[in-house]
């Protein structure tokens, strides 16, 4: 998950009762009968494909499953903005990794990131590690940058006993449900981002006291300024580099983008996201010295009024969505339809990341 967040929230995105299941035919959806198939909001995000053969619980088995039902895999995560794989041989983070590399992978990686995140093995990373009391409000993966991930893919190793689902929002109708005039406005200025990102740490471990005093070596893997510079360019990214050695990236980003495959309008970028963090005293007296504070605003550096920006929050908050997870889930999201997110949990929770194209 990206570091878009919210303030430690008492609500949480609703949590959907598990028992209220709307079953689909596999056969209809290209999938064998070893599986069976459902959804917990009739044509909402996720599709659930749940084991049923017990062969399948074996890790051979379930490989060549994947492998024979791959093409429409890849089609049911377009058709339904994703799904979610349960009861199959995911059982630690090797599985994850091999599940995964299945599917194409996202070449960027996390460079420029911001949330404080760390590789755990291979191209599987950390979700998160910010505080269980930050409430992860919707949005879509590295939704600041230009390049980003097609498909993102969780796996819940452990699974929190209270609280910390993976939210979702289904956004596939949100530019519809949008005012004409604000579709309008987006379109024709654009958006700009502003990530800032502190002098060179001298660790590369992803624990910081807030998201904008995240190393700029941190965030972009490398020691050396120049390669900062190539992997800006490459983006197109601006980077400027301030005087105490921090780092300031403006990332000009077209917030209406077209869905690669459905050709559907699709509203990417974190212009409503309000500029809220763990420690919201220390965000304040942060970005009172930013030259360019952290957060995106229009292209020509204007902020939407703030009628414009409840009216962009509450169509996202009304999509959200979770439901009750359960250890080995594994949801693959296509990441332009389904934003994500996470409610605020006790006790021990990992969810495991891949990056996906």
């Amino acid at each position: 998950m990206s570091a878009v967040l919210d303030a430690p929230a008492r609500d949480s995105t609703p949590v959907l009762p598990a028992d209220v299941q709307y079953p689909l035919e596999p056969a209809a959806l290209g999938l064998d009968s070893r599986v069976r198939c459902y959804e917990l909001r009739p044509g909402r995000a996720p599709l659930f494909i749940e084991r049923v053969d017990p062969r399948l619980a074996n890790a051979e088995d379930f490989h060549a499953w994947l492998a024979a039902t791959r093409p429409t895999i890849d089609r049911l995560i377009v058709d339904h903005g994703g799904i979610v794989l349960r009861g199959f041989p995911v059982r630690d983070t090797p599985d994850f990794v091999r599940l995964t590399g299945e599917f194409p992978q996202f070449q960027s990686g996390y460079a420029g990131g911001r949330a404080p995140r760390s590789a755990i093995k291979g191209h599987v990373m950390e979700s998160t590690r910010l505080a269980p009391s930050v409430h992860l409000i919707l949005h879509s993966e590295m939704a600041y940058v230009r390049d980003y991930p097609r498909r993102i893919a969780f796996y819940s190793r452990v699974t929190a006993p209270v609280g910390g689902e993976t939210t979702i929002g289904d956004m596939r109708d949100l530019v519809a449900a949008m005012p004409a005039a604000l579709v309008e406005k987006l379109q024709r200025h654009g958006t700009r981002m502003a990530s800032n990102y502190g002098p060179r740490a001298v660790s590369m471990d992803a624990t910081y006291a807030h998201m904008d005093l995240r190393g700029w070596n941190q965030a972009f893997y490398t020691e050396d300024p120049a390669e900062v510079e190539r992997i800006c360019a490459a983006k197109g990214l601006e980077p400027i580099w301030n005087a105490d050695g921090s780092l300031t990236v403006l990332t000009p980003l077209e917030p209406l983008v077209e869905h690669p495959i459905t050709g559907q309008r699709l509203f990417r970028s974190v212009i409503h996201v309000p500029p809220q963090a763990e420690n919201a005293e220390l965000t304040r007296e942060l970005r009172s010295r930013q030259q360019y504070p952290t957060g995106a605003t229009l292209g020509n550096g204007e902020p939407l009024s703030e009628d414009e920006l409840q009216t962009l929050r509450t169509l996202c908050r009304e999509r959200g969505a979770a439901w009750p997870w359960q250890d080995g889930d594994v949801m693959i999201l296509d990441n332009l339809q389904v934003w994500h997110g996470r409610n605020p949990y006790e006790g021990a929770r990992e969810v495991q990341v891949a990056l996906l194209d």
